[in-house]
């Protein structure tokens, strides 16, 4: 039988969507790796009222059997913290790549607030392209229109429960984390503290909390999670 390809599940954001990965998909399936990215945020506002973190990180490990064993994990902020929970539990231990992540208990605390307004969460329903253009500068118009189109309402309770602290295991295979230098939502010090004291890689960003998955900077940030994990798979024992 052939081995099976290296293989990968992408986690998006809150009120994002796995096509926010598109650029790294790209980039991993062009070095032969196979992908996952799916969507996890509920589509109808029903679904997402009673949506919760334990709910998404059950789709998320649903989507993480689908794929061979071993696949690493992948997760950019909100998605970031459901791939660092999924891979607490995961076995055998599984690479750990991490994108500007709200980070679990204690580090949770020293988040910026989010807003009091639940109005605040409804990007699809009520969101302005300003804000869209204000969140990729760098972008194209093209994609910052694209970005402002596809994104999701969110669970403002979900959120809220995310940026009080998770008490999560830590993860007991290799983890790198790659932090934006203008990032106001997980600012870089504190993703630099986070990653020190779980003994994860740690590499400084240009940009804010977008850009590395959906701005100008993607394929770069792609390739450095691709080789970082390529160099796990080299020195993984058999």
């Amino acid at each position: 039988m052939p081995a099976a390809l290296p293989a990968a599940l992408f986690l998006h954001g809150a009120g994002a969507w796995g096509g926010q990965w598109a650029v790294w998909r790209r980039v991993f399936e062009a070095a032969g790796w196979q992908v996952a990215a799916p969507d996890l945020v509920p589509e109808t506002p029903e679904a997402l009222a009673a949506d919760s973190f334990a709910a998404r990180l059950e789709r998320a490990r649903a989507a993480h059997a689908a794929l061979p064993p071993g696949a690493a994990l992948v997760g950019a902020s909100l998605g970031g913290l459901i791939a660092y929970a999924l891979a607490g539990t995961a076995a055998p231990a599984v690479p750990l790549v991490l994108v500007n992540p709200l980070p679990p208990a204690p580090f949770a605390a020293r988040l910026p607030p989010l807003d009091e307004d639940d109005a605040a969460f409804r990007w699809r329903s009520a969101g302005r392209f300003a804000g869209t253009a204000r969140a990729l500068p760098g972008s194209p118009f093209a994609d910052q229109h694209f970005a402002f189109r596809h994104w999701r309402d969110e669970q403002p309770a979900l959120l809220r429960a995310a940026h009080a602290g998770l008490a999560l295991p830590r993860p007991a295979g290799p983890v790198l984390l790659l932090a934006s230098a203008d990032d106001c939502e997980v600012p870089q010090g504190l993703c630099r503290e986070f990653a020190g004291a779980i003994g994860a890689g740690f590499m400084g960003l240009p940009g804010g909390h977008l850009d590395p998955v959906m701005g100008p900077g993607a394929a770069s940030a792609a390739a450095l999670a691709l080789s970082w994990l390529n160099g796990c798979a080299r020195h993984r024992p058999d």
